[in-house]
């Protein structure tokens, strides 16, 4: 199962967290890592502001975390972007992805 952690509040998106497997189908079939993983890295292309972030990026983990006291505005859209495109895989795919806020 992917699980997916995050932390935000109305105007900064702080924690995104990606780790496990979905296990949907065999290594090379799995529609839903694949979907997961082109959201991700597609998104931190997208991202204009990288050095306001620590991402640790291994097999089967990712992780994000802004490291700045204010968030820019673009690099906020789009992980709010990502987190909304990771929810609807969430939803097609509940049994292999989980989402949940960070405590």
């Amino acid at each position: 199962m992917i699980k997916i952690t995050y932390s935000s509040n109305n105007d900064q998106f702080k924690y995104l967290k990606v780790e496990g497997h979905a296990e949907y189908d065999e290594k090379g079939k799995d529609i839903v890592c694949s979907a997961v993983s082109a959201i991700i890295f597609g998104g931190l292309n997208a991202i204009k502001n990288l050095e306001d972030y620590k991402i640790s990026n291994e097999s089967g983990l990712i992780e994000i975390s802004l490291i700045k006291e204010n968030q820019n505005c673009d690099d906020y859209v789009v992980l709010k972007t990502i987190f909304i495109q990771l929810k609807t895989i969430e939803d097609s795919y509940k049994d292999y992805v989980k989402i949940s806020k960070k405590k």
